[in-house]
């Protein structure tokens, strides 16, 4: 690794492994590296007391380290650790803020011959760091609501449709939607916007706030079903009670 490489630091809040719990590739088991800063403030946030941590938790070796963190460090972890797991799982707060690091972290894994998938969880708000990052091999990109609480909605909503066009599904990359959904939400609206990305996603999750009633959802799916593949999938993880 060439020395400003090495230089590359990344705010983590934890690094560990678990199963997927969201998504279509729900129960496979991965290598997840949260970064600890978000753009966004969704209400509904499960991860919030995760945020800005001053220590990085590397529950692989039951160390706690000073953020940032080196990219080295990390690298070491997915060179050892990845021939147990289906793929590599960048989550959050948001990676996207982080794209440097998960562009010097692949090539790093590639001096290392690692050619485990790198799984990208994003609020897809940040195109321009998208940029950085077309080499993921699958994108769990979130399509945000209006009622998720976010100021300047109408600029992430332009931003989300450039990201998935920018990480759209392909032959080499598995590209699906994710809409995360309380009891209320403007069904209508939700509608209108997959209908500008139903061509850049292999297809639209559905998933419930932890609780929320499912009827107004049920009727979503049976909208946007019209679109294109639509399923509905809960939070596996908060139900099995791991992280």
């Amino acid at each position: 690794m060439k020395k400003k490489d090495k230089e590359i630091k990344a705010e983590i809040s934890e690094i560990f492994e678990s199963v997927q719990g969201e998504g279509i590739l729900i129960g496979a088991r991965q290598l997840f590296i949260r970064f600890a800063r978000c753009n966004l403030r969704c209400w509904y946030c499960d991860t919030k007391d995760l945020l800005n941590r001053e220590k990085c938790i590397d529950w692989i070796n039951s160390r706690e380290l000073e953020n940032p963190v080196g990219v080295e460090y990390v690298s070491e972890i997915v060179g050892s650790r990845v021939m147990k797991v289906h793929s590599i799982a960048l989550t959050g707060g948001e990676p996207l803020l982080f794209a440097d690091f998960i562009k010097t972290m692949r090539k790093v894994m590639n001096e290392l011959s690692v050619s485990k998938p790198l799984y990208l969880e994003s609020n897809m708000s940040l195109p321009e760091e998208a940029k950085k990052i077309k080499f993921v091999d699958i994108v769990s990109g979130d399509l945000k609501i209006r009622e998720s609480g976010n100021a300047n909605y109408d600029e992430i909503i332009d931003n989300t449709i450039k990201c998935f066009r920018i990480l759209k599904n392909t032959r080499k990359r598995l590209t699906f939607c994710k809409i995360v959904l309380p009891d209320r939400f403007d069904a209508d609206e939700i509608v209108s916007v997959a209908e500008t990305i139903k061509d850049c996603v292999y297809c639209f999750v559905l998933q419930p706030v932890f609780g929320a009633k499912l009827d107004t959802i049920l009727s979503l799916q049976k909208a946007m079903v019209e679109i294109g593949d639509t399923r509905l999938i809960p939070q596996l993880h908060k139900y099995l009670g791991v992280r």
